[in-house]
């Protein structure tokens, strides 16, 4: 054959050349040559060998001549010689198999999924504890809901757990609500404050449990170091519309709810809170 490429990856030494003669370093692909290699490993006895040169000239047929060139490359060959060759993304791997049977399509969409499967198992951290905290930020996450910069701080967090530099991560996450257009955060504060900023008489925990009953607050709870039930407030999915979660200074476990300071007089309307 005329050279060793290995199969799955784009070598070193094939520079992928695409509109603009933008090099592109494909993840998972399969080159003309791998492919012919592929399909005559698979052809029954008494068929013809099928050649390089051979699929070189069906590929514009197939795929079109605008569309092939986009996939063009080179590569030196066992006499360290350019020759022309194809780097096939899966898609298009399927499409030149298919020409030749519906078989051979259906084994090369095979390869080219293990070879994704592969892919992706690669790039999954084998270390068991940062698995382990990444499974337990997911689930808080989900059940909790806290606000985008509680989640950094806690990718943060984990990569210094974990010796992992954290400065790809943000410098800073947007805290909004979900219909907020802005794209900057949206000032909060707690209850507390807002009700005295906004000269409402009402107790924090009064204020707590009227939302609660409205549904834009929920009372969960935790077991502390001595076993005990510990108590805390969280906002709901209909609360996000006029606050976030943010983690607890006192446990990371716990949310603390703050509300955005210019939706509070309506958010205290709604649960017949306001100013008189």
């Amino acid at each position: 054959m005329h050279s060793s490429i290995n199969t799955g990856n784009t070598p070193a030494n094939v520079a992928t050349r695409f509109a603009g003669s933008e090099n592109v370093s494909r993840t998972v692909s399969m080159s003309s040559i791998e492919l012919v290699e592929f399909i005559n490993s698979k052809r029954e006895q008494g068929q013809p060998v099928l050649t390089h040169k051979n699929l070189m000239a069906k590929v514009p047929r197939v795929l079109g001549a605008d569309q092939s060139a986009k996939f063009s490359a080179d590569y030196m060959d066992s006499r360290s010689r350019s020759q022309k060759c194809f780097i096939f993304p899966k898609r298009e791997a399927c499409l030149i198999a298919m020409s030749y049977s519906y078989e051979l399509q259906a084994l090369v969409f095979d390869r080219m999924t293990a070879l994704e499967d592969r892919e992706r198992a690669r790039a999954i951290p084998s270390n068991p504890k940062i698995i382990g905290e990444l499974a337990i930020l997911e689930c808080f996450d989900r059940l909790l809901k806290p606000a985008p910069s509680s989640k950094m701080m806690m990718l943060a967090q984990i990569a210094t757990n974990n010796g992992l530099d954290a400065k790809f991560l943000p410098g800073y996450a947007i805290d909004a609500a979900p219909d907020a257009t802005g794209g900057s955060s949206m000032p909060t504060k707690s209850a507390t404050a807002l009700l005295k900023d906004n000269d409402i008489r009402c107790s924090p925990a009064a204020f707590n449990t009227a939302l609660a009953s409205r549904g834009f607050l929920k009372q969960l709870q935790r077991k502390n170091s001595k076993g005990e039930m510990v108590l805390f407030w969280s906002v709901t999915e209909k609360g996000l519309q006029y606050g976030k979660n943010l983690t607890s200074p006192q446990s990371p476990r716990e949310t603390q709810p703050h509300w955005y300071v210019d939706r509070f007089l309506e958010l205290a309307k709604l649960i017949g809170k306001g100013r008189p």
